[in-house]
């Protein structure tokens, strides 16, 4: 069976679910092993690789080039996702290809410069030395593809304003919104056993705030004892319960007694207690303007989406694929 775009009715899909940064993380794809559905181990994995699933104007994509696409999204191959995800990620991978055609009608290359710039802005650590350079060195794959995807994206969504009297309306709108509860600012020593918990607590009790942070650094076995034991602030409902009894029973400064929990031993210091209050709008309007334009880009990206189905030659080959597909209306 196939199916010419002119013949179906469009994929309501977000655009912002095509637009995968460079490893195609597909979000929305669910668990991989959902309740319903048939899994993928039930039905064999036989299908001939060669064989075309999507044709977008003159490029052709095979099972193949989509079983790579759903290892590169989840980790994981077809075998161990459920019918309904492997749809939605077939949709996802139209979406991503009906984009990479129009950037390429539009005639969206990827510079040197474009590469540079997407690895400077990568977290430190997330790629190697050697991954770096063949991404700098390659013409073409799955990350070069994604870098397309993005500069087509920010192409058409560049002109987008938000303006100030949108930012206060929303402000006046959501008052609870900005809203912040009681929190607490808290450290902590981790000790591996009690008996070197107790050796230490007796040291801890009577620690002010920097000798707390040396016993941290030199004892605890927490993520954070390099950082001296801090480990952020928090609200209710944001620590175990068992802990957060503890914490938010504390006053500013105090020590609390010695708390086991499946980590170890802890030993905990109030560092600051944070009364409730209301975020100002000084305060909360650039987080709001963000807000409206992704909220405002994303609805431009899903009408575009909707355009490119209608205006681009496309066609799926269901029969194809290895697994029944499901098309996801939405």
């Amino acid at each position: 069976m196939t199916m010419n775009r002119r013949n179906s009715r469009p994929v309501g899909h977000a655009l912002a679910a095509a637009v995968i940064t460079v490893a195609f993380l597909a979000s929305s794809c669910g668990s991989k092993k959902q309740a319903g559905g048939t899994e993928a181990s039930d039905r064999g994995t036989s299908a001939d690789e060669s064989r075309v699933v999507l044709q977008v104007g003159p490029d052709s994509y095979s099972l193949g080039d989509f079983s790579r696409y759903v290892r590169e999204s989840v980790g994981g191959g077809e075998t161990e996702l459920n019918v309904i995800s492997l749809s939605n990620l077939f949709d996802q991978f139209i979406e991503e290809k009906l984009i990479l055609r129009a950037a390429a009608d539009k005639g969206i290359t990827i510079s040197p410069g474009d590469k540079q710039a997407y690895l400077e802005e990568t977290e430190e650590g997330v790629w190697t030395e050697e991954e770096k350079a063949a991404l700098l060195a390659a013409d073409s794959g799955p990350l070069v593809d994604g870098l397309k995807v993005e500069k087509y994206i920010r192409e058409i969504t560049r002109d987008i304003t938000v303006g100030d009297d949108e930012v206060r309306r929303y402000y006046d709108n959501s008052p609870g919104e900005f809203s912040l509860p009681e929190r607490v600012q808290v450290s902590q020593v981790l000790l591996p056993t009690e008996s070197r918990a107790i050796e230490v607590w007796e040291r801890a009790r009577f620690s002010d705030e920097d000798g707390f942070r040396a016993l941290a650094r030199s004892e605890s076995i927490g993520p954070e004892a390099s950082e001296g034991g801090e480990m952020g602030i928090f609200q209710k409902g944001q620590l175990p319960a068992d802990i957060e009894g503890a914490v938010f029973a504390m006053r500013e400064g105090e020590v609390s007694p010695i708390v086991e929990s499946s980590y170890g031993f802890h030993i905990f210091r109030l560092d600051k207690r944070f009364e409730p209050e209301q975020i100002s709008f000084e305060d909360a309007a650039p987080a709001i303007r963000r807000k409206i334009l992704d909220r405002k880009a994303e609805a431009l990206r899903r009408r575009h989406l909707l355009e490119l189905k209608e205006s681009l030659e496309w066609r799926i080959f269901p029969e194809n694929l290895s697994f029944p597909y499901q098309r996801m209306e939405r």
